[in-house]
């Protein structure tokens, strides 16, 4: 089982001189990709219909694929298939038409589109460029066609996984219809390290999120040059998220940043030269924008024409505004009636990895990866062996007690394998990792997993028991707690993470939480936690939540005992009518989000309950303004801002325009 398929090896042969059009090698390596999750999923359902007619029985491999009389209901695979990473060496890619897997089956019976695990890396912005030929057939005026597509449908709730990294995208001359580069992804996935340019300046847009059901978004690290738009986000649902950091999108001819019915989170964007810095083009809408400069040419940097608008600490310069915004709010601050609320957190840029020496794989400790045999021990001698650099190879790995993370060790790359609970580890309430290491150590980074519903129990994922920095990227376990801490005092930073604990929805009653937070210093950027009570408990700790996903029945955000969480963006998915949005109790909370509910049921009808000593406010739902969502879904509401009074005194709820 390979980790990587390089593009330019047999069987596709790709050509990376730019001379010959490579689109249907690739196109033939997407094929086969995506056809391991086919297969996976053909297999799966086969053993979900062999399943007993009569009553309701669930998988053993999978809580979310069941037959209920006789109806086989398939969410996803049993066993999620490993994928390989599609690479492009150094070099220039011709290509001629959208870039898509062509499986016109890659649906589960719910009708989405199984469009998970697909990973596109170059070899760095400056040294691989896919570039579409200029006046390619279908890239004309008015037809937004992409270069690079994740979505062939228009939505889906199972594309978990996916990525573009470190390559340039070059839309050509003569194609006024091109996308760039048109994304997808559900709970984890993300958009790293890539430049999108035009030849010409035409194009619709350089990023495009535009289908419908995406969430679990990051967009770091990328430059925009030309076309209409330089991120276009849109979404036909009018839902979910995506969170945007250290943008730079400079020469647009509509606008820089277009937002749509999404609610997006935006920090460190660099706009330039451009007509207009940000555009909210619809209602149901809801943007934050933060820590950013936007220069250019016109009457507005920033053109609010429809839904909710939070702006912070923003430098306009060139248009007819310039000037620094400190801080703009619509329709209204809520809650805050004595005008002394929260101020903002201060923001850390999350450390990058340089490696430092050999990478030790675990196979060499005698790890197996069959999912059956214990690797606990294997993988103990690896974090043991003085490697500072440690890498799983492909495979299932079986925990059945925990392992040790100690201060020698810098950086675990867990290559998106799976892991599975054993009986023992499963029935405990320890941890897979235990991070160790004295308050000295050098910063520990952690990335890359993608552990599916074996990976489930009383346990949980990593136990921070030190004061190291410890930096989480790209880690989804789909039915696990994903984090705690037993020593406080450290910082941690969430770069794109996922966690669900309830495992079968609408399980509850079970207390366990995604990621509890004691005397921490915490940065998340695109946190997804799930079905949990509550799905984030800050005590005592410093959180700044750029970008979200809720989802389930808990309380979204418990903070106390002198905690302060800051929520910029995200979404409340679904809800619970018996239950609070967001707790605080003695401590502080300023919250700039949005509900995203699918049924009337689905829904907070409180809000906010903040208590300072023996005072109590609650924040009811309807008094919030409305996302304007169709009556079915409920009374969905947006916090535009809410921030706790900074008094001795708690005052009762009101609400001031701005």
């Amino acid at each position: 089982m390979q980790a990587e398929l390089n593009i330019c090896e047999a069987p596709y042969n790709a050509d990376p001189t730019g001379q010959r059009d490579c689109t249907e090698a690739i196109l033939q390596a997407l094929d086969d990709i995506t056809n391991a999750t086919r297969l996976a999923f053909r297999q799966g359902l086969a053993e979900v219909e062999a399943l007993p007619a009569e009553g309701h029985h669930r998988h053993p491999g999978g809580f979310e694929n069941h037959r209920r009389d006789g109806v086989a209901y398939c969410v996803c695979c049993a066993r999620l298939p490993f994928l390989p990473t599609l690479t492009f060496p150094a070099g220039t890619y011709l290509v001629s038409d959208t870039l898509r897997y062509r499986h016109k089956d890659l649906l589960n019976t719910y009708g989405s589109d199984m469009n998970q695990q697909i990973r596109i890396r170059g070899a760095g912005a400056g040294q691989t460029v896919i570039r579409l030929q200029d006046r390619a057939a279908g890239f004309g005026a008015g037809r937004q066609k992409p270069v690079i597509s994740y979505m062939p449908g228009e939505n889906s709730n199972v594309s978990m996984s996916n990525y573009c990294e470190d390559l340039t995208i070059n839309g050509g001359s003569g194609n006024p219809g091109a996308v760039g580069l048109d994304f997808f992804a559900n709970n984890s996935g993300a958009v790293r390290n890539i430049r999108v340019v035009s030849a010409d300046g035409e194009g619709f847009a350089g990023v495009q999120l535009g289908h419908s059901n995406y969430s679990g978004v990051l967009l770091k690290h990328i430059e925009v040059e030309g076309f209409d738009h330089g991120l276009h986000v849109d979404s036909g649902l009018g839902s979910m998220f995506a969170h945007a950091e250290d943008i730079v999108v400079r020469g647009q001819r509509v606008s820089g940043v277009t937002v749509g019915a999404i609610s997006l989170s935006l920090r460190n964007i660099r706009a330039e030269n451009v007509p207009v810095g940000l555009t909210c083009i619809h209602p149901t809408g809801h943007t934050v924008l933060v820590d950013s400069v936007l220069k250019g040419t016109g009457p507005l940097a920033i053109d609010r024409q429809a839904g909710s608008l939070y702006v912070s600490n923003v430098q306009v310069e060139g248009f007819d505004d310039a000037g620094r915004i400190d801080e703009r709010v619509h329709p209204c601050i809520v809650g805050d009636t004595n005008s002394v609320g929260m101020p903002r957190l201060p923001i850390e840029e999350t450390p990058i990895y340089e490696p430092s020496g050999t990478v030790i794989g675990i196979r060499a400790f005698g790890a197996i990866g069959n999912g059956i045999n214990d690797d606990s021990p294997a993988i103990q001698r690896a974090l043991d062996s003085g490697a500072a650099d440690i890498r799983f190879e492909p495979g299932r790995y079986l925990m059945n007690s925990p392992v040790v993370v100690p201060g020698s060790v810098e950086h675990i790359d867990f290559g998106f394998c799976d892991l599975v609970a054993g009986i023992d580890l499963k029935q405990s309430d320890a941890e897979g990792f235990l991070i160790a290491g004295s308050d000295e150590a050098p910063p520990l980074f952690i990335e890359r997993i993608l552990a599916w519903e074996q990976w489930s129990g009383e346990h949980c994922t990593f136990t921070h028991a030190s004061r190291r920095t410890v930096c989480f990227k790209d880690l989804h376990t789909q039915t696990l707690a994903f984090y705690r801490n037993s020593v406080p005092g450290g910082k941690v930073f969430f770069d794109n993470v996922a966690s669900t604990t309830g495992v079968i929805p609408g399980t509850n009653g079970h207390g366990r939480c995604p990621v509890s937070l004691k005397g921490q210093k915490v940065w998340a950027r695109q946190l997804n936690p799930e079905r949990g009570e509550p799905m984030i408990l800050n005590d005592g700790s410093d959180l700044v939540l750029m970008g979200y996903k809720s989802e389930g029945m808990g309380i979204v955000v418990h903070t106390l005992n002198g905690g302060r969480t800051e929520i910029l963006g995200g979404v409340v998915n679904t809800g619970n009518t018996a239950e609070v949005a967001f707790v605080c109790e003695n401590a502080q909370q300023r919250i700039s989000t949005a509900t995203n509910g699918w049924r009337a049921v689905a829904y907070y009808r409180t809000a906010i309950r903040e208590t300072q000593g023996d005072q109590v406010r609650h924040f009811a739902s309807d008094d919030m303004p409305s996302r304007g969502f169709d009556a079915s879904r409920g009374p969905q509401f947006v916090i535009p801002l809410f921030r706790s009074e900074c008094s001795d005194g708690i005052s009762s709820s009101g609400r001031k325009a701005t």
